[in-house]
């Protein structure tokens, strides 16, 4: 089955081309995919472009099972949530006389919603792929988290019952299901959904159902960030603000018990007291005093030199390890002593962050003769490219020595997670291909950029040292 991906603004679409010899044969169908009335399925239309006619399966935010469970593996309940969402589609395709033949079961075009953890299925008439839903079931024992032996002891019981000869498969399913006490329960959720198309609550999928906040929409005009940092979202930028906001109350808050303790001191001074209201004030002085100097000390601190401390945090949250070393720049790779291009290096100079940027690096030259210039191989070179942030405030470094490399927010669905707004929770892929090395846009809501470029969904690009990648609206220098 030939087909590709589109994006039209907010809209990601499946696009499959429809043949002439499947006018007549299958209107009905095309009615009743039109209609939508078999909430399992994907919505899909029919449009006429310069002559010929196209199914567009309307995906949105939906990711194929295949990305979905690339990296975290697929759970018991989430395999039982599947196959139940599998079989209510299939008894309402029964109900409206439509056989199972033309629904398509393949890990790269069943979807998934991220947020409510539905699974949606594609139905196409005139679908002549061999994949059945035997070779659908060995791709699930592929996706399964061998981890949680009842999901894998599951995914095998069905690659077993699918292979049968004559198995039917919303026979198979339900066998499958009718075993476990609460498949029931899943079953007539999945069909009340159907029915209804409203969304019904499952307790036990609340790993899946997480709230990672919508991912913000930008606009094809993108502001270029100025020298005073990343303006695009402004989330580190609310969050220094808020570190200042506390340093100052904090030395506000030193200021009244100071004139709590002066006051204290000018009672004491003026007034002949008691021998109770004598300890009283004693013990008033001393409480100022001591809380007094946390809280100047601790607004010292938020409000002036440990503000780097906060943006570390930021990292954290986005998945990077920072080491509590860490300074704003790569001089900071170099130890004293180390070599550049095998010429000895000695970096001098402070790397406090008052006099930031105030360093010198001496080269020692270890020999007096000059010979040939050494030719860089270009080739071991690419292998060793690193994405580098641009417009962070604190740079992210993201490591291509292993791949394949999900990126995205949706911890525990992506190998690298990016906790920007404008990042979606499953947004894009580093891959190897043909020895190079190359990226793919995963239906992002903003897109991924390459030099400039709007990478089309789920389409390789191959990219090397000096290129521009930008992820929704974090930019990239690959170095």
């Amino acid at each position: 089955m030939d087909y590709k991906y589109y994006r039209d603004l907010k809209h990601n679409y499946l696009v499959l081309e429809r043949g002439p010899e499947d006018e007549e044969d299958n209107r009905y169908q095309y009615r009743m995919m039109e209609g939508g009335r078999i909430k399992g399925l994907v919505p899909c239309s029919e449009r006429n472009i310069n002559g010929g006619r196209f199914l567009y399966y309307e995906i949105g935010s939906m990711q194929p099972v295949k990305d979905r469970f690339a990296v975290g593996g697929m759970n018991l309940e989430q395999l039982r949530r599947l196959l139940s969402d599998a079989a209510a589609v299939l008894e309402e395709l029964s109900e409206y006389l439509l056989g199972e033949e033309g629904l398509v079961f393949n890990a790269e075009n069943v979807y998934t919603d991220l947020g409510t953890g539905e699974y949606r299925f594609i139905y196409c008439p005139f679908y002549d792929e061999p994949m059945d839903f035997r070779g659908f079931a060995a791709q699930l024992l592929d996706l399964v988290d061998l981890g949680d032996e009842r999901a894998a002891e599951l995914a095998y019981l069905l690659c077993e019952k699918s292979a049968s000869p004559g198995a039917f498969t919303l026979a198979t399913i339900k066998e499958l299901l009718s075993d476990s006490p609460e498949a029931d329960g899943y079953c007539n959720a999945a069909k009340e959904t159907a029915k209804t198309g409203e969304k019904v609550a499952f307790d036990d999928f609340s790993e899946d159902t997480e709230d990672f906040g919508d991912t913000e929409y930008m606009d094809e005009v993108y502001d270029e960030p100025s020298s005073g940092g990343f303006k695009g979202t402004g989330a580190a930028g609310l969050k220094l603000a808020g570190q200042k906001l506390g340093g100052r109350l904090q030395l506000l808050f030193s200021l009244l018990f100071a004139a709590v303790v002066a006051a204290m001191m000018y009672i004491r001074l003026n007034y002949i007291l008691t021998k109770e209201e004598n300890m009283l004030s004693i013990l008033v002085m001393l409480v100022s005093l001591v809380t007094g100097a946390v809280s100047f000390v601790s607004g010292l601190r938020d409000f002036g030199g440990k503000r780097a401390i906060g943006r570390r945090k930021d990292d954290r949250k986005a998945g990077e390890e920072v080491s509590p070393d860490d300074t704003y720049d790569d001089f900071n790779d170099f130890d004293d002593g180390d070599a550049f291009m095998d010429t000895p290096v000695r970096i001098t100079g402070s790397m406090s962050e008052k006099n930031f940027g105030a360093v010198s690096a001496s080269f020692a030259k270890e020999t007096s003769d000059y010979s040939e210039t050494v030719v860089l191989d270009r080739e071991k070179e690419s292998d060793d490219v690193t994405l580098y942030s641009r417009n962070l405030d604190r740079t992210v470094r993201i490591g291509l020595e292993k791949l394949p490399l999900t990126i995205g927010k949706m911890e525990g669905c992506v190998d690298r997670v990016l906790g920007d707004p404008s990042v979606s929770r499953i947004h894009c892929r580093l891959l190897k291909e043909a020895g190079k090395l190359a990226i793919m846009d995963l239906g992002s809501t903003n897109g991924t950029y390459l030099n400039g470029i709007k990478l089309n969904p789920r389409e390789k690009n191959y990219i090397g040292e000096g290129d521009e990648i930008r992820m929704g609206a974090v930019l990239f220098d690959c170095r």
